[in-house]
């Protein structure tokens, strides 16, 4: 009798386990079905970061934006903001007013960097050498990391010579080219050719702008032929055979 009495027992207890087995399920079914409800509704919704951004890039010139570590104070509503305010920044730690419909507003904090190209140096160069394309190549750089002066467009240092020597993979600046002469369209110029070891002189016309020690097309007036050649001054054309 004792042991069907233990018998009885453990069968109810088992029972009851097996019940708060289901409950516990149908709990943890409940909290999941909640959870994946609140995963794609919050997934729907705007992102503070990708607005700023955006904000950013549309209403900046530097080529790359990147936001980071976006912080925000008070409650944001479901749609996007119509409007953002800069408060401080916006490179660095930078804080911004987020405007939304009925005049609600957000601070918004985030850490912000900009990024241009700048022109650098491929290998060592000495004082006097005359940069060209191939001496050059453009790198990414941090703005807040630029040096003063430095150079963005190769076409600003292409052609002029160097006023000192400079190392492989240097920043180039304006300040380390000598300020070549602007020779304009039209101008009457010199064309020095050399044939067969024979240096030869003619009348010619620039048909470009150009600076000396760059390349620059002509006309040689006797022959009526388009040349190409380098202003060696702003008087003289070297053309290219």
């Amino acid at each position: 009798m004792r042991r069907m009495r233990e018998g009885r027992r453990q069968k109810s207890e088992d029972k009851k386990l097996r019940r708060w087995e289901v409950k516990l399920n149908f709990f943890f079914l409940l909290f999941t079905v909640h959870c994946s409800l609140f995963t794609a509704g919050f997934a729907a919704s705007w992102s503070p970061e990708e607005v700023l951004q955006t904000y950013l890039t549309d209403n900046y010139p530097w080529k790359k934006i990147e936001v980071a570590n976006v912080r925000i104070t008070g409650n944001i509503p479901d749609n996007a903001p119509y409007t953002i305010v800069v408060e401080k920044g916006p490179l660095g730690k930078g804080v911004f007013t987020f405007v939304f419909e009925n005049e609600k507003r957000a601070v918004v904090k985030a850490d912000v960097r900009a990024f241009e190209d700048i022109v650098k140096s491929k290998r060592p160069f000495k004082k006097g050498y005359v940069l060209q394309d191939e001496d050059v190549y453009l790198a990414e750089i941090d703005i807040g990391k630029m040096p003063k002066n430095s150079v963005a467009d190769p076409g600003a240092i292409i052609g002029k010579p160097l006023r000192r020597s400079i190392n492989a993979n240097k920043v180039l600046a304006e300040d380390m080219v000598e300020k070549s002469e602007v020779v304009k369209k039209g101008k009457k110029v010199s064309l020095l050719i050399n044939m067969e070891g024979l240096n030869i002189t003619a009348a010619g016309e620039t048909k470009e702008k150009g600076y000396v020690g760059m390349p620059v097309k002509a006309i040689n007036l006797s022959s009526k032929k388009e040349v190409r050649g380098v202003l060696i001054d702003e008087n003289t054309v070297k053309v290219e055979m």
